[in-house]
């Protein structure tokens, strides 16, 4: 069984979401405009841009519409033709269902609103078999502005969609790459309707109860659509969570780690918007969490706690040879907020990527870790903080603090933090 071992620090020298516009963009093309579609084709299943020769991407399922390219501030992708077919057939529909019919779907009550974002709300649901769930809705393809901001199109939001499904599937058996670490989809639907009465009562109630910042719902017309998200839940978000030592929160630090590297590695994976809001602490009665990395097999202690990430709104993904992300190169708003270490994160990933957010940068995953570790560390309230777990655990975020910078994705970290003889001689104590 293994740890973060603090006798590896050594090993090296030196011992709020804020989304931009999202576009499903991909494989970026050669300069020719006189390409047939059959070759395009041809080469989205073929040719990743800036992707490394030893790709370990096996993803076999294609899109259903047809790829076309398309040329956005002079650089041309490939997507799909149609993407309203492609999230439909994703959600398993031909067309737009009702919230009766999608609540009838999910076998659940809606019990509370417990969340929101600028791009819509988020309920606690209740099923019969007292298992709890998440409905997340966010509006699409209308002319009403949500909080000030342009409605998601079918476009924008199928990249959601893809990213969601493939790293919730992770958590499936696979003997090269397999964690629970990113939250479970249940389910995805595409509604149209007006906003249910149960649902604007909840809304209400939770305004009143702590204040919301979203515009109400009420004012969406009888033709809205939405994307309703249905998944696993997670617990509350690490911000303001309070840990019982430094040890369990080194715990928590640890799995989110070894998630990142099982997604980086399979996927050239980037989150690019890990704040303590997009991780959700739950507690467990499982001792040890099992990861698979490039066919190794790494096992963590727990703690008593389960750590999950969400919210991909601003990550990048390789799917099936197309790479999937958020353009942020004209959101200047992102990078020019002050007040918290998030806002300078921003700035690092902009400057690594020299602005061009489809390349792909694990380092901006080390970013986030980093950031991590500073919340942990810092203003964290332990409700025990004498004992030598403690201690020990403060110290190792520290250490591993001072150095974690010096690495350039999060793969490269659990290569030197896990190394096969340490986990060999960890499982004989």
């Amino acid at each position: 069984m293994s740890t973060l071992l603090k006798t590896s620090m050594c090993r090296r020298e030196g011992a709020c979401s804020i989304g931009g516009e999202r576009r499903i963009t991909m494989y970026q093309g050669p300069p020719q405009s006189n390409e047939t579609l059959h070759e395009a084709q041809r080469l989205s299943s073929n040719t990743t841009a800036d992707r490394p020769s030893d790709s370990h991407d096996v993803s076999v399922q294609r899109f259903v519409a047809p790829l076309s390219w398309k040329t956005v501030s002079d650089q041309r992708f490939l997507c799909p033709q149609r993407s309203k077919d492609e999230v439909m057939t994703r959600c398993g529909q031909r067309e737009p269902i009702s919230f009766e019919q999608a609540l009838a779907k999910m076998e659940a009550t809606v019990e509370r609103k417990i969340g929101e974002g600028v791009y819509g709300e988020v309920f606690l649901c209740t099923k019969p078999n007292d298992t709890q769930s998440v409905l997340k809705l966010i509006p699409i393809e209308g002319n009403l502005l949500i909080n000030g901001e342009k409605q998601k199109t079918f476009e924008e939001i199928l990249s959601e969609i893809i990213i969601s499904s493939e790293l919730s599937d992770l958590r499936q058996q696979n003997v090269q790459f397999s964690t629970d670490g990113f939250v479970e989809l249940r389910s995805v639907s595409c509604v149209v309707g007006k906003y249910p009465q149960r649902l604007l009562e909840l809304w209400k109630d939770y305004n009143d109860r702590q204040g919301s910042e979203n515009d109400s719902p009420e004012d969406f017309p009888a033709d809205q659509l939405y994307i309703a998200f249905e998944t696993a839940f997670g617990g509350s978000d690490l911000d303001g969570y309070r840990f019982y030592n430094a040890q369990q929160a080194f715990a928590t630090f640890t799995q989110i780690v070894l998630a990142l590297a099982v997604a980086e590695t399979r996927y050239d994976f980037e989150h690019r918007d890990l704040h303590t809001g997009n991780i959700l602490i739950e507690t467990t009665k499982v001792p040890e969490r099992t990861y698979c990395l490039l066919g190794e097999e790494i096992v963590i202690k727990t703690h008593g706690l389960k750590a999950t990430i969400i919210d991909y709104t601003l990550s990048r993904i390789v799917y099936s040879g197309l790479c999937l992300f958020n353009d942020l190169s004209t959101d200047e708003e992102l990078f020019t907020a002050e007040g918290d270490y998030q806002f300078e994160i921003y700035r690092n990933m902009k400057t690594v990527l020299q602005n061009r957010w489809d390349q792909h940068a694990p380092r901006t995953n080390v970013y986030w870790l980093h950031y991590l570790l500073d919340k942990l560390t810092s203003v964290r309230n332990f409700r025990e903080k004498t004992s030598k777990a403690h201690k020990a655990g403060m110290k190792a975020m520290k250490q591993l603090s001072d150095v974690l910078l010096q690495f350039t994705s999060v793969h490269d970290i659990v290569r030197s933090f896990f190394a096969s003889d340490v986990l060999e001689a960890d499982k004989e104590n």
